[in-house]
């Protein structure tokens, strides 16, 4: 063999080894995914981009995991990005490579706008996880009653009612339970923190959560929030019976959760339990429902005033009539009876 031909040979094996290489990598990322039907692929904030395409091939997607870390490196080098974190839908018959691809663009991603509502409790906020966000319902109420997760948010109660804050939230679709609860907990926290930790009651955070909850169980009306907040707070500071209505509806909802919640009856308020401010004098042990943004400031700091009554007016405003004695409230609880039997509002 001449020396040309040993040259020849020296440069041309290699080449012809690394085109195979490109050519083999080349094949494997054009074959089509082997699933029979869509499926939704979640990344976590915390998963690495080998983390993913691992996942991908246990999941029967990726078929050459190496080829697929490598062309994947070279995609984030070129394009400056990173993998996104959200969930993916994956198609059957997509190229493998289109799959590596999907997961450097946002368009790709499924979210969804959730709503939860002021005053709903922690069994509410579970249905509309699962319901809106694809999330487990049964593991969204395990960890809302975990002692792993109340600790480690300092929050002393059996559960992290009151704790998750209502709001308007964008989520991507399959967000785990743990996850959505975190992004609950800290928009809570966020807003603790821009409010401050004491208002006039100098209740602490706890306790101020409990008064807010029966709060926006009074009253939808946001104005009407620090009257309703200042009437039992002037009921609490001389030791009076706070005689929440919506504390004994707490216990009977939790008592019959399968039941719709129906109007209190006289026998209700004597349950024995720790919620019944009918009992009990002081605010419950927990709250009762997630008060939002105008009841905790509400609780914070409540209207200064001489009212320690109020029911409901039934003209249509959902605002009550506030009074400082015994004999005018049940004028205003007459006037209320009255104009219910005479079924001009329906409640």
């Amino acid at each position: 063999m001449s020396n040309g031909q040993r040259i020849g040979l020296v440069i041309g094996l290699p080449l012809v080894i690394v085109l195979s290489t490109f050519g083999y990598g080349a094949l494997q990322l054009t074959k089509p995914v082997e699933i029979a039907a869509p499926i939704d692929f979640y990344v976590s904030p915390k998963m690495s981009l080998n983390a993913a395409i691992s996942q991908l091939e246990s999941r029967s997607v990726i078929t050459s995991p190496t080829i697929a870390r490598f062309a994947a490196r070279i995609i984030a080098w070129q394009s400056g990005r990173v993998i996104q974190r959200g969930t993916f839908t994956i198609e059957p018959g997509t190229e493998q490579f289109l799959v590596i691809m999907g997961l450097f663009s946002r368009r790709n991603l499924q979210t969804a706008t959730v709503t939860f509502q002021e005053g709903i409790t922690l069994s509410k906020y579970a249905e509309i996880a699962s319901e809106k966000i694809g999330c487990s319902k049964g593991e969204f109420l395990r960890l809302a009653y975990s002692d792993s997760l109340r600790q480690a948010r300092g929050i002393t109660t059996a559960t992290i009612e009151g704790y998750l804050m209502p709001n308007t939230y964008e989520f991507y679709l399959k967000t785990p339970a743990h996850e959505v609860l975190d992004k609950l907990l800290d928009e809570q926290d966020d807003f603790w923190a821009s409010v401050g930790t004491t208002g006039t009651t100098k209740l602490d955070r706890h306790q101020t959560l409990v008064l807010a909850s029966i709060v926006e169980a009074e009253t939808p009306v946001d104005d009407e929030k620090p009257r309703v907040a200042g009437v039992y707070w002037n009921r609490f500071k001389i030791g009076m019976k706070l005689e929440a209505d919506p504390t004994v509806q707490y216990i009977y909802d939790l008592k019959n959760p399968n039941r719709t919640s129906r109007r209190l009856l006289f026998a209700d308020l004597e349950i024995d339990s720790p919620f019944n401010t009918y009992k009990y004098t002081g605010l419950p042990p927990a709250p009762i429902n997630s008060p939002g943004r105008a009841a905790i400031k509400a609780a914070l700091n409540p209207e200064t005033h001489f009212f320690y009554y109020f029911v409901a007016k039934l003209d249509g405003s959902n605002t009550h009539t506030f009074t400082r004695t015994g004999a005018e409230h049940q004028q205003a609880v007459a006037l209320f009876r009255a104009r219910r039997r005479a079924g001009k509002i329906n409640i």
